[in-house]
């Protein structure tokens, strides 16, 4: 099956959205441009070069001819604190083979090989894959083509390497995951493979060993040649294929969010005032005054808001435009991080086909004797570091985690009937018998806590490595996949507060409860035949009356959500429904349909701009 256009490596433009699809869908055609392809070409031909010429150099020294060769360095040259060290000519393929054997060194939770959470998922290796290889069509990184087309074929054939999650410190790349990804090219390691996008999503599939990989991978892996060992793991790639995908569902869920918000003010007949346009002008954050302008939307033709005589919400609804627009914006920093670094040369050395002498040449009179930086052609230098995508994850992971405390609050209000406003406790009939949503308020409180634990800046750390030559590391990927846990997290409270608000309009308008001081305790009978009337009146034969007295984007997300999740009359466990709904959230398909319902799209992320 085609799963649509294709998407186009060109080196310069690959988006999120599209590194999202093809990670998700191996049905995703995968297509190199040519002129790429030439840059590719011709970052290898320097590379050749520069080996040749050392090889001849290094013959005639071991010759007696001449003084040492010019090395550059991870080509002729061993790696961290070996930079220094000279390699002799005939061991310069042997040591890209051997920096792969030996960078392969992760971790997981546990010692159970066959433990699927000891590994990346597979669309987090996928989108890693699709990374590695636009960087390699910048052509600053020297590989062959042979290397290129080997991880492409990686993808069409939908090949994912087991990759232990742990032991990458984010700076000189992700050295240690990616020597796991590519070590299968050597033999080493274990490999699964998907077809379709449900296998993406799903378990690991039957586990193949790497020495099998060319009868799947339809070609002999190439073997690392000169500089290309150092090429394929050279870039903080997992921690931006995490951040990444982690934008991509953010920004859902920050529409999500706002349906939550909406359907929340309908259920307390919230007050229209603090979504007036002119009062988000006045403030000027782009974010804030797109959300407000989604609830807006959202909660046109509704009944239910302004019916109370109030001044003013709680803040978790009065304030909701200021503290969803703030995660908007926060998304939308990290989503120009991210970009930038999907179209990143971020290999070291670096190689760009040019006769122009480096800027360096200016300081030729500093240079010591014997020293013949003219003759080197690689630049050395630092893209491979992870800090920007560890700011931007740990920032991002803040964010993520605001849209979760600010949606646990709202659940709790609507549970609460000292601030409900007339709604019954926990939206249960025969409360005392019945729990009915106190325990999904509970868990969102559990889930906002951790979160508040993972939200710990993972970049204001650093541990010297490599004999203190690598002296300041960045800690992307640890950034990353805590932000990976918190969105999670995230999508299961908002799912909840859908959950949550659904039953609390149900309550409002087929009960016809106005907003007021709640009713003393009913007694037992009265109990009874009030959860019999409540029963009568969500009956699925109800619902579309509920729901046509709703806004149109709330009364869409309503009856999405009474799709997957039935009225509480008793009590019943509810982690099956909320993790059904919650894949709505994770699918996008629940923020689509309300979308489709409204006839245009929520306001969208609007992409922050540099002045380069």
């Amino acid at each position: 099956m085609n799963g649509g256009p294709a998407v186009v490596l060109d080196g310069d433009s690959l988006t999120v959205e599209e590194l999202a699809r093809a990670a998700r869908d191996p049905s995703v055609p995968i297509a190199l441009d040519p002129a790429a392809v030439e840059r590719l070409e011709a970052g290898r031909r320097q590379v050749e070069a520069i080996a040749d010429r050392y090889r001849r150099a290094f013959a005639r020294y071991r010759a007696g001819d001449g003084g040492p060769p010019v090395t550059d360095y991870g080509v002729t040259t061993g790696f961290g604190k070996f930079k220094d060290q000279p390699v002799a000519a005939d061991e310069l393929e042997r040591l890209q083979r051997n920096l792969l054997l030996s960078h392969a060194v992760g971790v997981g939770e546990s010692s159970d090989a066959d433990e699927a959470a000891n590994y990346f998922p597979a669309e987090v290796v996928r989108a890693t894959l699709l990374i590695r290889l636009n960087a390699f069509l910048k052509g600053h990184s020297g590989v062959r083509p042979a290397v290129a087309l080997a991880v492409k074929a990686m993808l069409e054939r939908g090949i994912v390497p087991l990759v232990p999650q742990r032991g990458s410190l984010g700076s000189s790349g992700d050295l240690c995951p990616l020597a796991h990804l590519f070590a299968v090219f050597l033999g080493t390691g274990r490999y699964y493979r998907v077809q379709s996008a449900a296998e993406v999503r799903g378990r690991p599939g039957a586990l193949r060993p790497a020495a099998v990989l060319a009868e799947d991978l339809g070609m002999e892996p190439p073997q690392p040649s000169f500089k290309e060992g150092l090429a394929l793991i050279n870039g903080a790639t997992f921690s931006a294929a995490l951040l990444a995908l982690a934008v991509h569902d953010a920004a859902r869920l920050a529409g999500l969010a706002d349906v939550a918000a909406g359907l929340t003010l309908e259920a307390i007949c919230g007050c229209a005032r603090a979504f007036d346009p002119l009062v988000h002008r006045a403030r000027g954050m782009r974010g804030q005054r797109d959300s407000a302008a989604n609830v807006r939307l959202l909660v046109a033709g509704s009944e239910l808001v302004d019916a109370a005589p109030a001044v003013q919400d709680v803040y978790s609804v009065r304030c909701a435009p200021a503290v969803h627009g703030a995660s908007r914006d926060a998304i939308a920093y990290a989503r120009m991080v991210v970009e930038r670094e999907l179209n990143a040369a971020t290999d070291n050395p670096l190689f760009f086909p040019s006769d122009a002498p480096p800027w360096d040449h200016g300081f030729r009179a500093n240079w010591p004797p014997g020293y013949h930086g003219e003759e080197r052609r690689s630049y050395s230098a630092g893209n491979f570091h992870g800090q920007p995508i560890a700011l931007a994850a740990d920032f991002l992971a803040i964010a993520v985690a605001e849209l979760a405390d600010v949606a646990e609050r709202r659940v709790q209000m609507l549970l609460d009937p000292h601030h409900n406003r007339g709604l019954p406790a926990d939206l249960t009939p025969q409360r005392g018998v019945n729990s009915g949503y106190m325990i999904c308020q509970y868990t969102a409180a559990s889930l906002v806590s951790e979160n508040k634990v993972l939200c710990h800046p993972a970049s204001v750390d650093s541990i010297p490595t490599s004999a203190n030559s690598e002296d300041h590391v960045a800690m992307a990927t640890t950034a990353a996949r805590k932000l990976r846990s918190v969105l999670a997290n995230a999508q299961a409270v908002v799912a909840i507060e859908l959950m949550v608000a659904a039953q609390a309009v149900e309550w409002r308008l087929a009960m016809a409860l106005p907003p007021q001081p709640p009713a003393p305790p009913a007694g037992w009978a009265e109990a009874e035949e009030e959860a019999r009337r409540f029963r009568a009146a969500v009956a699925a034969g109800r619902r579309p009356a509920i729901a046509a007295r709703l806004g149109r984007g709330s009364a869409e997300a309503y009856r999405r959500v009474r799709a997957i999740v039935a009225p509480l009359t008793e009590d019943r466990s509810l982690a099956e429904e909320i993790r059904r709904l919650r894949r709505t959230i994770e699918d996008g398909s629940l923020l689509a349909a309300v979308e489709a319902a409204l006839g245009q799209p929520l306001r969208p992320l609007r992409p922050l701009r540099d002045p380069v």
